[in-house]
């Protein structure tokens, strides 16, 4: 059986940090699923150093997810799905000082027996990502 994943970031911001801040991180999308068939939705929150020296690609960083995974299936008859969640991430001890943090708000849409062809929209107006930073006393 094939199965089709399509995973993009949706959302990302570079925030300053030092060791021992907090990161309360609140993300919402939208999606809709004009397949006519059903299509399975994951969403989750994600961090890496934006400062990486040398300059290291993205896709080749160390990602922490720092909420897990959330899916649900949008159906046909369904059509819509807010995509929501949220975290607490403390910056590790160990965090280079003065570099910063992107977070990111990162979704896959997964389906069996693909289509070529298909896609599920992400909506535009829907999307938010707040990041409140808490420096310790």
């Amino acid at each position: 059986m094939a199965t089709s994943t399509t995973r993009r970031v949706l959302l990302r911001v570079p925030v300053p940090v030092c060791p021992g801040d907090v990161l309360d991180v609140t993300a919402r999308a939208q999606i809709t699923n004009d397949t006519g068939r059903v299509v399975g939705v994951g969403h989750a929150l994600w961090v890496y150093d934006v400062d990486l020296v040398p300059a290291v690609p993205v896709a080749d960083r160390p990602w922490t997810q720092i909420a897990p995974h959330l899916a649900d299936n949008c159906t046909p008859d369904r059509h819509h799905m807010p995509l929501i969640m949220g975290a607490a991430w403390t910056v590790p001890d160990d965090w280079p000082p003065g570099h910063r943090a992107m977070v990111l708000f990162q979704a896959a849409a997964f389906r069996s027996s693909p289509a070529a062809g298909e896609t599920v929209r992400v909506d535009e107006g829907y999307g938010q990502l707040v990041v409140r930073r808490f420096v310790p006393a």
